[in-house]
């Protein structure tokens, strides 16, 4: 909902129109007496014009902001149904850059935006710089990356490859073993 500061002065205007418009040819001739009152019947038609201008106005903002919002929603569903196809069909290295944040308890972590892996995910939208869109990317490749909001649901230990619960050492220590290494160097270990 709009605050007061936001709505244009168009809107002012046109709300001002139509109210006033609307209680002049509503209002019953008889309250009008004199030159004032043959002045209003005399210019009653442009009255009910202006109001009902005023009212289309208001009802194509609201047919707009209706359609917006249909949109808005159809395009919601279609990136999570793309983001749940592309998921399904992850090669074992994003796989690995997505572990990390599990394995590493973070919702934040510094990768090489130049690592092809990271770059595809970056690219698919299923990750996103952390702290917005960076200035210089040619200055600095390590960027603090996090995983999308529309992604966060669709991400479960099934597709990540993990099951901690069935999961015996030996596969625990094979998921540990595949890391990438820049994940290696980023909590101090070599």
């Amino acid at each position: 909902m709009p605050e007061l500061r936001q709505v244009s002065t168009l809107n002012w205007f046109m709300c001002w129109l139509m109210l006033s418009c609307l209680m002049i040819t509503l209002l019953p001739d008889r309250l009008f007496s004199g030159a004032f009152g043959a002045w209003l019947g005399e210019y009653r038609l442009l009255f009910v014009l202006a109001m009902v201008l005023s009212a289309t106005y208001f009802l194509s903002i609201g047919a707009l902001l209706l359609f917006q919002h249909v949109f808005y929603r159809k395009q919601r569903l279609t990136r999570q149904k793309l983001l749940k196809e592309l998921l399904e069909y992850l090669d074992a290295s994003e796989k690995a850059v997505l572990r990390e944040f599990v394995i590493q308890r973070r919702s934040v972590i510094k990768l090489p935006v130049t690592e092809p892996c990271v770059k595809n995910l970056l690219d698919q939208g299923i990750l996103t710089y952390a702290y917005g869109e960076p200035g210089d990317s040619s200055l600095q490749t390590i960027k603090p990356l996090m995983i999308t909001l529309e992604a966060r649901p669709l991400l479960t230990f099934r597709v990540l490859g993990l099951n901690p619960a069935s999961m015996t050492e030996e596969q625990k220590n094979q998921i540990l073993n595949t890391r990438p290494r820049y994940a290696y160097k980023q909590l101090g270990r070599s």
